[in-house]
């Protein structure tokens, strides 16, 4: 059975006029829509299972972070015994760190729970007042109902964006059975990575297997340099913030340090989130520290743009920066804040598989 349809007239050859006649066959149509249902049914269940695709996304990463060091011992020692050293050896540096730095950090953490509350008080304190016009009561005032549904609706966002979709890793107990996950799983790989990538491999039809296999090698390594390269942005925001904070005088130097290391991981975004608590931590100082904080995350932000990340980044992820903002918005919207870690990361991938996959089988097609 054929759908026939007359198209229009084709450009005039040898002083006459040809029709185009298009013919879809019933078994077209059959694969066209199986197709369609399929990449549905795909994309449906990916969406079902977020929070495991998360999970595994980050055994990915632990695994090449751990696959760094590992790949270094492998000629001195066998690979699982140098996955699982490696893995040792990092948990008690982690754990000594915090041993040793807890003391501190502690109180410093006690002290921004109690100053940053009570500093954005003070702000709702004024926007309150600017309200007066907005929504008064009778006696100029803003309404308590009024109060209470802003104050109400701002916590309720703030919550999901903090949380995004993501059930599971909400929860304290799917917290820290996600983390343990995380940590086997990236073990795990970085004993065996061979064998998971010939696995995946196979699952693909014989004539796209060698180029499934060198897209998913390029993914690999991009995504390695580009975790070598966070690693060591991370150490050098951690030092170059805590060192200029207690300079300054600045309360809870440490912790605030930390919270710079921990958002280098989202570009653009996390600068701005990680200077907010200091420069609110600073006000309890003096208004004019404000100013200095301020000078000094923007001088840290140009030495990491301009110096550090060229330096540590060279021929890791080249995103554009637009696309990329786009993409960190969306995931920080659906995702929460997990995605807005996982977003560089998760995009870089998906440039190198669209790249490879498809876009270069399209040039050598055509």
């Amino acid at each position: 059975m054929h759908i026939e349809h007359e198209g229009p007239d084709a450009p005039f050859a040898g002083g006459g006029a040809e029709r185009r006649r298009f013919r879809v066959s019933f078994s077209f149509l059959a694969k066209a829509t199986l197709l369609v249902l399929g990449v549905f049914a795909v994309i449906n269940g990916l969406w079902l299972a977020r929070d495991i695709v998360f999970i595994g996304f980050l055994g990915v990463l632990f695994g090449l972070f751990l696959s760094i060091f590992v790949d270094r011992l492998e000629p001195h020692l066998p690979r699982w015994l140098a996955a699982i050293l490696c893995f040792l050896v990092w948990v008690t540096l982690l754990a000594l760190f915090f041993v040793l730095a807890w003391p501190s950090l502690q109180g410093q953490i006690a002290t921004i729970r109690q100053e940053v509350p009570r500093i954005i008080e003070d702000i709702s304190g004024w926007i309150e007042t600017q309200a007066r016009a907005i929504a008064p009561g009778d006696d100029g005032q803003p309404t308590e109902e009024f109060t209470r549904q802003v104050g109400d609706r701002m916590g309720t966002e703030a919550a999901d964006i903090i949380a995004g979709a993501l059930p599971l890793l909400n929860t304290v107990l799917g917290a820290v059975s996600g983390l343990i996950i995380v940590l086997f799983a990236g073990v795990f790989l970085a004993i065996q990575p061979r064998t998971y990538l010939d696995g995946f491999v196979a699952l693909v039809p014989p004539r796209g297997r060698e180029h499934t296999r060198d897209a998913l090698l390029e993914v690999g390594t991009i995504l390695r340099r580009w975790i070598g390269g966070m690693s060591v942005s991370m150490v050098v925001i951690f030092v170059m913030s805590t060192t200029g904070l207690w300079l300054l005088g600045v309360p809870a130097y440490l912790a605030l340090g930390m919270i710079a290391a921990l958002l280098v991981f989202i570009p653009f975004v996390g600068p701005i989130l990680s200077a907010i608590p200091a420069m609110a931590l600073a006000l309890t100082v003096s208004p004019l520290m404000v100013l200095w904080v301020a000078l000094l995350y923007f001088g840290i932000q140009l030495v990491e743009s301009n110096a550090l990340t060229p330096m540590v980044m060279k021929k890791a992820v080249d995103l554009p920066p637009a696309l990329l903002l786009l993409f960190q918005m969306a995931m920080g919207v659906l995702f929460g804040f997990i995605g807005l870690l996982v977003a560089v990361p998760l995009l870089a991938a998906t440039k190198v598989l669209v790249q490879r996959l498809y876009v270069d089988r399209l040039d050598e097609e055509y």
